[in-house]
């Protein structure tokens, strides 16, 4: 039968592409953004009251110093990543992740869904010549050419044929539209009482593979993917994100359909995410706590993880906890794990990568 003999986690924050001098430019985005989820409450705050509430301590981790330093352990902890997956050398992953209005709109917003077409697209970010550095960065922290990436579409089908059997009504797809766009809306609580709403709205663009799988297929993959099946999962948008004990029961359901697959006979397959941790504010807590649920193989720490500090975009944590629920039978190990705050509001993000063996 197929065996799943690797599992990698890590973080896929701009940051990690961009040099330690850059960080800062954050900042400015952080005082406009309108989704600054703060722990413990997971409540919505502005950028000014953010900071009238923040721990006064904070301000002296938002240097550069320090942010280099950073770079250079995230910088190192990817690359065990990558060494480790060449080490091992996988026939086939399967990933995990979530859209943030790159495919998925709120004309179709599944929880949970299994692309199983032959192949799937993928598109080179382009800045235009007026993008700043960092932004520049950015893009190149991802795959520079046009591909055509193989997906192992009789284990997809087996996968979604295996959870509908099992309890779990998953949505699939065999191609991506051509010029995605649409509308999302971000609904978070307010600090004030209440739900704030932002409406964002993308326009049609030509895109293919989104950033949560192609990050992967850069820094782990090194370009040279192995076929994959990609699953997607709302980890960011109400009103149906899946729980936590959702998302590590359906991880564990992954397992079993995996190695249920009978065309796969002596397949090694690894089971992968990025995204996460905490961000666009730090909440070490969170984050060390999901760790610790993964390296001590704490299903019950997991699960349980609250729902009201997974708001916003500390909720691609749920990335995590649905591959940990596929890898239970590996050892878990923390290769690195960052809190990077850009500003004494304490916005940032917890920047983590751990490998399953």
């Amino acid at each position: 039968m197929p065996e799943i003999v690797l599992g990698i986690g890590t973080s896929h924050s701009p940051m990690l592409m961009q040099p330690a001098e850059l960080w800062a430019n954050h900042a400015l985005n952080d005082q406009r953004n309108k989704e600054l989820c703060f722990a413990p409450t997971g409540e919505i705050y502005s950028f000014d009251e953010a900071l009238e509430r923040a721990n006064p301590k904070i301000a002296d981790l938002c240097n550069y110093d320090i942010h280099k330093k950073q770079k250079e352990n995230t910088d190192a902890a990817i690359a065990h990543l990558a060494e480790t997956f060449r080490r091992i050398n996988p026939d086939i992953a399967v990933i995990v992740g979530d859209d943030q209005d790159e495919m998925m709109f709120e004309d179709n917003m599944p929880a949970f869904l299994v692309y199983w077409g032959d192949t799937i697209k993928y598109y080179p970010r382009k800045p235009g010549p007026d993008a700043s550095e960092a932004a520049k960065a950015s893009a190149a922290g991802y795959p520079q050419h046009e591909m055509e990436i193989p997906v192992v579409s009789e284990l997809g089908r087996h996968i979604i044929e295996y959870m509908i059997d099992n309890d779990f009504d998953v949505s699939h797809s065999k191609y991506l539209r051509e010029n995605p766009g649409g509308t999302v809306g971000h609904r978070y609580p307010h600090s004030k009482g209440g739900e704030l709403e932002t409406v964002r709205v993308t326009q049609p663009r030509q895109f293919g593979l989104p950033h949560a799988w192609s990050f992967l297929v850069k820094r782990v993959m090194d370009e040279k993917p192995v076929p994959i099946v990609p699953i997607w999962q709302n980890t960011c948008y109400p009103p149906n994100q899946p729980t936590p004990k959702r998302c590590f029961e359906f991880g564990r359901a992954i397992r079993k359909a995996i190695e249920s697959w009978g065309g796969g006979n002596g397949t090694r397959v690894a089971v992968m995410t990025s995204g996460g941790l905490s961000h666009f504010t730090v909440d070490e807590e969170l984050d060390r706590t999901a760790i610790k649920g993964m390296v001590d193989n704490d299903a019950d720490i997991l699960m349980n993880l609250p729902r009201h500090r997974l708001h916003s975009a500390a909720s691609e944590t749920l990335n995590w906890v649905t591959i940990a629920g596929a890898l239970e039978h590996l050892q878990a190990k923390e290769i690195g794990y960052e809190p990077v705050y850009r500003t004494n509001a304490g916005t940032g993000g917890g920047w983590g990568m751990v490998e399953w063996t």
